[in-house]
């Protein structure tokens, strides 16, 4: 007896024409001083990217309506063909240049001088950040709760679902930073008690979008050629968990989204197809987070312009827990709830030890300057 076992393999190739990816950036900037010690500015940026690189990996995905369609609990799917294009691979991969970007923001800028001792900047900046993949279409943007779409939802359109907000668009985003230094007073001794340096920063944004996917049918599929990620189909509008709800689903109720506003893509004729929501079109919490810095200031006499700075640096010094995405695949029991915080970006663990920077940090500081 002869057993003959088939074994398919994968495939990657790359586009008949590889091109460098291309920018075009342009910006228009109006300052305007206020007196001496006041300035104002208003910031125009846009860019377009195009040729940017992007990885397809369900050119050779199908859904026979013997054995792939009663897997997802359809009876057929449209938009894959019922039988491998190339029936001597299984997942076949291609690498080309069909990606676009687009960038368009405003930013206003206030700066005041009070004095040599003061210094006060802030800065608001709305925008909005477009493409179909982001983060050069390799490496994830976010790797937290919910995971970028680096592939299209549909293998033969990449722009039809995949067009859309880019992992890092954040529509409203303002900084805050300030530096008080005590003014000299002319004696030794007071001078020596009362240098003090204040300095710290304000940050403010809103969330980050992801998109709500439907885990159990992906799976499904990758068993048919299809390397991608099958969307969930959006019953509302755009949606934004931020706000007071944040702090209510965080733990075991009120889900952010919940089963009636994103479900699996099959028709009430039992058709499934691909999710009918752009990428990214649900928006997280949004994020807060303030620092504080307290020197104390020792100057050493006859050694002009040194001094030994000791103090106390706070991260994040209210405490203030900022929360991620809530889980968006609606096939895990968990969709809609929060379950984690995220780290501040500025933390005395740095930013990829792996560290709890979320709570508040205090670190004993020291440095000689001269």
């Amino acid at each position: 007896m002869i057993y003959e076992v088939v074994c398919l393999l994968p495939f990657t190739t790359s586009a008949r024409n590889i091109r460098y990816p291309k920018y075009e950036e342009w910006n228009f900037e109006v300052q305007q001083a206020i007196g001496t010690r006041n300035s104002i500015s208003l910031n125009y940026v846009g860019n377009h990217g195009y040729d940017l690189s992007a990885e397809n990996l369900g050119l050779n995905a199908y859904c026979d309506p013997t054995v792939c369609a009663p897997s997802l609990g359809a009876t057929s799917f449209v938009g894959l063909p019922s039988a491998p294009p190339d029936a001597r691979f299984s997942t076949i991969t291609e690498v080309g240049n069909y990606g676009v970007s687009n960038y368009n923001g405003l930013t206003a800028s206030f700066t005041r001088r009070v004095s040599n001792s003061f210094q006060l900047q802030g800065s608001f900046t709305w925008s909005h950040a477009l493409d179909d993949i982001s983060n050069g279409g390799f490496l994830p943007f976010s790797l937290a709760t919910n995971t970028s779409i680096l592939t299209p939802q549909d293998p033969y359109n990449l722009k039809r679902y995949n067009y859309g907000n880019a992992d890092y668009d954040v529509r409203k985003q303002a900084n805050l930073t300030y530096l008080y230094h005590t003014p000299k007073l002319n004696n030794l001794l007071l001078d020596t008690l009362l240098d003090w340096t204040i300095s710290g920063r304000l940050f403010v944004r809103s969330g980050l979008p992801f998109t709500a996917i439907d885990g159990a049918s992906t799976g499904a599929l990758n068993g048919f050629n299809y390397g991608d990620t099958l969307f969930a189909n959006a019953n509302v509008g755009p949606v934004s968990c931020s706000g007071s709800n944040v702090f209510n689903n965080f733990a075991t109720t009120n889900p952010c989204m919940n089963s009636t506003q994103f479900t699996t893509p099959i028709d009430a004729s039992g058709v499934a197809s691909f999710g009918n929501q752009r990428r990214n079109q649900i928006y997280g919490p949004n994020y807060f987070d303030t620092d504080i810095t307290v020197m104390k200031n020792f100057r050493f006499p006859h050694w002009e312009g040194a001094e030994l700075q000791i103090g106390a640096q706070a991260f994040n010094v209210l405490n203030h827990p900022n929360f991620d995405q809530p889980v968006g695949d609606i096939a895990n029991p968990q969709f809609g709830f929060i379950n984690r915080t995220v780290a501040t970006p500025t933390s005395i663990f740095g930013a990829f030890l792996g560290a709890d920077a979320s709570p508040r940090a205090l670190q004993i500081r020291a440095q000689l300057r001269f």
